[in-house]
């Protein structure tokens, strides 16, 4: 990969991080909070693992350990444990979990839709996004 490359992907990341500010209650100027991300994580599967959280959001594995736990005790994620090997631990969104994440996703909405220029080109940029994603899995 190419300078130039690199540069575009790391000016699209400003970019979208820019366009993400703000949705925090607690603090208004923070990007995407850790735990918005490990509820988006958590919300896109039945059962996420920690290590698929980790390689995901790139949280350091004993911080996704005390974010868990305190969303846990939230009562926005569960925490189950496999039934063959208890070590084996995987999480998912409860509905309180989703009515705070889709508290966020209004908000986002709301921000995304001020700020875009280009609402008419909302497919394209979807499509856009898709592609990055696909790329980067």
């Amino acid at each position: 990969m190419d300078n130039k490359r690199i540069k575009n992907i790391l000016s699209l990341a400003i970019r979208l991080e820019n366009l993400c500010e703000g949705f925090d209650e607690t603090n208004k100027s923070a990007v995407l909070t850790s735990k918005v991300k490990v509820l988006l994580e958590i919300s896109k599967e039945n059962s996420v693992t920690p290590n698929t959280i980790k390689s995901n959001i790139g949280l350091a594995k004993s911080n996704i350990a005390i974010m868990c736990n305190a969303l846990a005790e939230e009562g926005l994620i569960h925490k189950n444990k496999d039934s063959a090997d208890t070590r084996e631990i995987s999480y998912s969104i409860t509905e309180k979990g989703l009515d705070e994440l889709d508290k966020f996703l209004l908000k986002a909405k709301k921000n995304f839709e001020g700020r875009l220029a280009y609402k008419n080109n909302m497919k394209q940029i979807d499509e856009a996004v898709e592609d990055l994603l696909s790329l980067v899995k």
